[in-house]
């Protein structure tokens, strides 16, 4: 099991829903609004100087599956050079008990 956080620009997220649904047409995924942070890219803040945004997804997936999401993203990233759009593999630890 791999954890999957995708961070872009609002501006591309139909896109990359597109990307994902290719792979898997009803992936879970949670959402995260309104991001604000600074990568490589100016600064997305919300603001007046820095009115965009980013969003993030989390996604759980099988390593497998977790892969041909990645590899689409990297496709879809060559469409989109110039937006922030980032993806992070992480492995899967269980949920501790509480």
């Amino acid at each position: 099991m791999t954890r999957l956080e995708i961070i872009a620009n609002n501006t591309v997220e139909e896109d990359i829903q597109d990307a994902l649904k290719k792979i898997e047409a009803d992936f879970g995924y949670t959402r995260l609004n309104n991001v604000h942070g600074r990568g490589h890219s100016d600064p997305k803040e919300g603001n007046a100087v820095w009115p965009e945004e980013n969003f993030v997804y989390i996604i759980y997936a099988e390593d497998h599956k977790a892969m041909e999401f990645v590899d689409s993203l990297r496709q879809l990233k060559e469409k989109f050079t110039k937006e922030g759009v980032k993806i992070f593999a992480l492995p899967y630890v269980s949920p501790v008990e509480l």
